[in-house]
């Protein structure tokens, strides 16, 4: 018998948190790392690229905490839309940084948001697993 009270839903959620935090840190430090050596030429999506893997882990612990850890399908769906945000955020720090600009820069954030709906709609669909005996 074990005294242990988190389940193993608990502990996959708490490692995909770290996850996303640990992403978010890596982020902000390449951030920090890219302004300083940048010459004074930055954009804002480079700097800011840490947020959608840190909003990302943010749900997971809000979703932790309310006591319903979330499903595989859920955590992938989540973890692509940060992906996408992410990947977007650079991207268009990179074009900003050039001094161009393309149409197809709306696409990550697009795709991003329609991930993010789904991640919260089968969050809400999905049935509360039972704890491990």
């Amino acid at each position: 018998m074990f005294t242990s009270d988190i389940n193993a839903a608990d502990k996959k959620s708490l490692k995909h948190i770290a996850v996303c935090i640990g992403c978010a840190l890596f982020l902000a430090l390449f951030g920090a790392v890219y302004e300083h050596f940048s010459y004074g030429v930055y954009s804002n999506f480079m700097i800011y690229a840490f947020t959608p893997p840190l909003i990302a882990g943010m749900l997971l612990l809000l979703a932790l905490l309310c006591g319903k850890p979330p499903q595989e399908r859920t955590l992938f769906l989540l973890h692509c839309a940060s992906a996408a945000c992410t990947a977007g955020c650079l991207v268009t720090g990179i074009v900003r940084v050039s001094g161009r600009t393309h149409a197809l820069l709306p696409v990550f954030a697009v795709l991003g948001g329609v991930l993010l709906i789904l991640a919260l709609v089968s969050y809400w669909k999905e049935e509360a697993i039972p704890p491990e005996a």
